[in-house]
């Protein structure tokens, strides 16, 4: 009888643990990533019974919690976009400032000082910083890699623009109207001597703070295939010459650059230049009647265009670009330093070198179906120091500026304008109008105006972006989903949160979506896997069995009362 009181007071302590685990999970029924937990029962045995060679069951029973952390809750959709749950395996990341936490309750807000939380907890989330396409910073599956989340880190943003994509025509018309010289070579042949000239800005002497005007004059022959030589320079498709004038249009000097180097130097133009045909036929071109007044008189067809660019401070700038004739199917690309909306200056374009320039030109060269040949930098005297416009690494126009007025970062400008043979980017076609002009089909950039943060959504990778009033949506961070190699091991604690231990093992951090870990949802809630229905059923048959048990303990008093009374 002993041992049967014994086994019925271990059913009723079981029992009721059973009935607190249902009565926990009853109470989180509504619990956001809450996991219901249930009660395993084993049996006890005090011994082995000799004789019949079997176990007894006389030694009662106990319980364990078990926990179902790994199961899936149903995902409700929220009006929150910080609202976040887990479809497939994995935790959010949250921190109290000193450890680390794992949770399945995406049910996230923003505090006053802009980081996301656990509402209604201390813990915090966390994740990687991203650039603005969503590439993580520094991923890592170290705890020490992540950061708490906190958008107000980012309430405005703003781009620089860092590259630019130009379509557009340049009119074929234009370069009938080219300032030549004609002449026949030794063969019988005759051809052009083109001259073009562009402004290029002023300069101010440091030492006499004298103020000069600059010029560039670009020669080339009709003849494409004929290389040209001043005598200083020889060999070349085209000669390049800086002109400085004084304010009132005297020349001072005239510089021939070759390359990155300097070829001429006269205070006038040449007056003859020598010509040699793909045959090799030498011919010396009186070009003595070319004067500076000859030329600018003769000034032939020019237009201007406009780059709209941003700073990364998120002012919007221009540079206006001088588009001139120069003959052989040849312009050439002028771009001046950027000015603001009052067309103040507002910075200063760079060199190939670093110094600073008032402009830099390109000479971009046409085939003759219209299509894009090649695009040059050109090179020309800045002040005493020759100077060469900048390309980036796969030669296309590299628009560096220093000194924004705005105090924004220094900035550099690739400037793609098609490749050679294509015609996506600049063409030269005939316009087909009696006034012809530049044509722009289509151009695009990357940066953009400052704006201020409006709302906060999350992505399916966990990328949280951050929506801004100038139109942008800009990554901002990404969530780390925390697995275990067993989650069902894990500490829970109160919060609806977790902590690893030995059982769980340690995180493995990753991207949602990547190496087994589920996906996020946003505006989203995991509903609790607590069913009441099921519970409820639970609870009925614990009940009936802790009233079993119960029934025992009374026979069994009986028993004992009816032994007692008994004894003599």
């Amino acid at each position: 009888m002993d041992t049967t009181l014994s086994n019925a007071v271990s059913a009723l302590t079981s029992e009721s643990t059973a009935l607190s685990t249902i009565s926990t999970n009853i109470a989180n029924t509504n619990t956001t990533g809450y996991k219901a937990v249930s009660t395993q029962f084993q049996s006890l045995l005090s011994g082995k019974d000799t004789a019949a060679t079997t176990y007894n069951s006389t030694g009662g029973v106990t319980t364990t919690a078990r926990q179902n952390v790994t199961n899936q809750g149903a995902i409700t959709s929220t009006t929150t976009t910080t609202d976040m749950a887990i479809d497939g395996n994995g935790f959010f990341v949250v921190t109290d400032g000193t450890n680390y936490y794992y949770t399945r309750d995406g049910e996230f807000n923003t505090d006053s000082t802009g980081k996301l939380y656990l509402h209604g907890t201390n813990y915090y989330l966390t994740g990687w910083t991203t650039d603005t396409s969503g590439n993580v910073s520094s991923s890592s599956s170290s705890l020490s890699s992540l950061s708490e989340i906190d958008v107000d880190n980012y309430s405005s943003v703003a781009k620089a623009t860092s590259t630019y994509s130009l379509s557009a025509n340049l009119p074929s018309e234009g370069q009938d109207s080219v300032n030549s010289v004609s002449y026949t070579n030794s063969s019988g042949n005759s051809a052009n001597l083109n001259y073009a000239w562009t402004s290029t800005g002023t300069y101010t002497d440091s030492s006499s703070g004298v103020t000069y005007n600059t010029y560039l004059v670009n020669v080339n022959s009709s003849d494409s295939g004929a290389t040209l030589s001043d005598g200083s320079t020889s060999g070349q498709s085209s000669l390049t010459y800086s002109v400085t004038t004084d304010t009132s249009g005297n020349i001072v000097s005239v510089t021939g650059t070759s390359g990155n180097a300097i070829s001429y130097f006269g205070t006038d133009l040449p007056s003859s230049i020598d010509v040699t045909d793909s045959s090799g036929n030498a011919t010396t071109v009186d070009t003595s009647a070319e004067t500076w007044s000859t030329i600018k008189a003769n000034s032939g067809y020019s237009t201007t265009s406009t780059l709209g660019v941003y700073t990364s401070a998120g002012d919007a700038e221009q540079m206006s670009v001088t588009w001139t004739a120069a003959g052989n199917d040849s312009w050439i690309m002028t771009v001046s330093s950027p000015v603001d909306s009052s067309s103040t200056s507002s910075g200063s374009l760079t060199d190939s070198s670093g110094a600073t320039t008032s402009s830099e030109s390109y000479l971009v060269s046409f085939n003759s179906d219209g299509s894009l040949k090649s695009i040059s930098a050109m090179s020309e005297m800045n002040g005493d120091t020759l100077s060469t416009a900048a390309t980036d690494s796969s030669g296309n126009p590299d628009l560096a500026v220093t000194g924004w007025s705005d105090s924004g970062a220094d900035s550099a400008i690739s400037l793609s304008m098609g490749t050679s043979g294509s015609t996506s980017g600049l063409t030269q076609y005939n316009s087909g109008s009696s006034s012809p002009a530049y044509a722009l089909k289509s151009s695009s950039q990357n940066g953009y105006e400052a704006g201020s943060l409006e709302s906060v959504s999350v992505s399916s990778d966990g990328t949280v972006s951050g929506k801004y009033s100038n139109g942008q949506t800009v990554a901002l961070y990404k969530v780390a989903v925390a697995t275990f190699a067993n989650a069902n091991g894990l500490t829970a604690k109160s919060d609806t949160v977790y902590s690893a231990n030995s059982s769980s093992g340690t995180p493995a951090l990753n991207i949602a979506g990547q190496n087994g870990s589920g996906d996020i949802r946003g505006s989203s809630l995991e509903s609790s896997t607590s069913d009441s229905t099921t519970q409820f059923s639970s609870m009925i048959t614990a009940q009936q069995a802790y009233q079993a048990a119960s029934q025992i303990i009374t026979t069994t008093t009986s028993m004992y009362k009816t032994l007692l009374d008994a004894t003599p």
